[in-house]
């Protein structure tokens, strides 16, 4: 077991370069003893690499994930991985996992490194902090591998000119934030033989859900029939109060639990966007969940 004392004197004097082992902290009852701006550095084998240092009582854990892009043996490149990673981090953050400031070095080709925090309570036990740690790696992992196989991508509709384009930036930016891969039709190349509706449906088709700003009046109102109606895409629609784009579609809300409206304030459209992520996926585990208990051949799926 660690002795914080003897650390916190060899830390004032600059000897602390050594890794410790999980056997070093794995019986330690809690961390309420550990002096704060003392970091311990964690290496095994098959366990992640890991800091441990407290902050204002609490317990705040960095793991760095290394990929070294000579030697990575993965069906996705180094640094694709990364990325989705990274966006992994931010999906978990936005889920309301105790995970924070998840970051990407690469500035020293061909090493990558993704770092990541999780923060726990100062009573935490060295055996429930190993543990921590190997739960947030594997979670990380494993959806980082469901990012890349099934992207969870976000088909953004609604007008595309002039300031109303702007807004869309400014959700599919949020939706980044947030984790997701944000598409906006505009920004998409398009394909000769293929029309307009057929490049929507496309992207939709393979999107999580749809987001459409349903504000000004667009070609957004011929596509949400296809999009909402006929290929039952999980939407919804943002909409500025006061303000919308017809009233044609109005009444469909009470039919089909797969649309949601929220209206939002002027400034308040990054706030709304949360909300509407939030309700797309409860809405998708809910009805996956309700798949499950009335398809025998759903019964076990993921």
């Amino acid at each position: 077991m660690l002795d914080w004392e003897q650390l916190k004197e060899a830390a004032a004097e600059g000897e602390i370069d050594d890794f410790f082992r999980k056997l070093d902290i794995a019986d330690i009852p809690s961390f309420t003893a550990m002096p704060e701006g003392l970091v311990v550095r964690l290496l095994d084998d098959y366990f992640p690499e890991s800091t441990l240092s407290r902050e204002d009582g609490t317990l705040v854990v960095e793991i760095t994930e290394h990929i070294y892009t000579k030697y990575w043996q993965h069906k996705w490149h180094g640094r694709v991985y990364a990325d989705a990673m990274l966006r992994a981090i931010k999906r978990f953050i936005a889920e309301g996992h105790p995970f924070r400031e998840g970051e990407i070095e690469n500035d020293d080709e061909p090493h990558i490194f993704i770092r990541w925090k999780i923060h726990l309570p100062v009573e935490t036990t060295g055996q429930e902090v190993i543990a921590a740690i190997d739960s947030a790696f594997e979670l990380v992992g494993s959806r980082a591998d469901l990012i890349l196989e099934n992207a969870e991508t976000v088909l953004v509709l609604g007008k595309d000119t002039g300031d109303a384009l702007e807004r869309l930036r400014r959700i599919a930016s949020r939706l980044e934030a947030l984790g997701y891969y944000a598409v906006i039709i505009k920004d998409q190349p398009d394909k000769l033989g293929e029309s307009v509706l057929q490049k929507v449906m496309r992207h939709a088709l393979s999107s999580k859900f749809v987001l459409v700003e349903n504000t000004d009046p667009s070609g957004h109102l011929y596509e949400i029939p296809h999009v909402g109606k006929a290929a039952e895409c999980v939407t919804a629609f943002l909409q500025e109060e006061g303000k919308g784009a017809t009233w044609m579609f109005q009444d469909a809300f009470g039919k089909n639990q797969h649309w949601q409206k929220f209206i939002y304030a002027p400034g308040d459209l990054e706030p709304a966007v949360d909300e509407a992520a939030r309700w797309a996926e409860d809405f998708i585990k809910e009805f996956g969940a309700f798949q499950q208990r009335v398809l025998p051949w759903m019964k076990g799926k993921k």
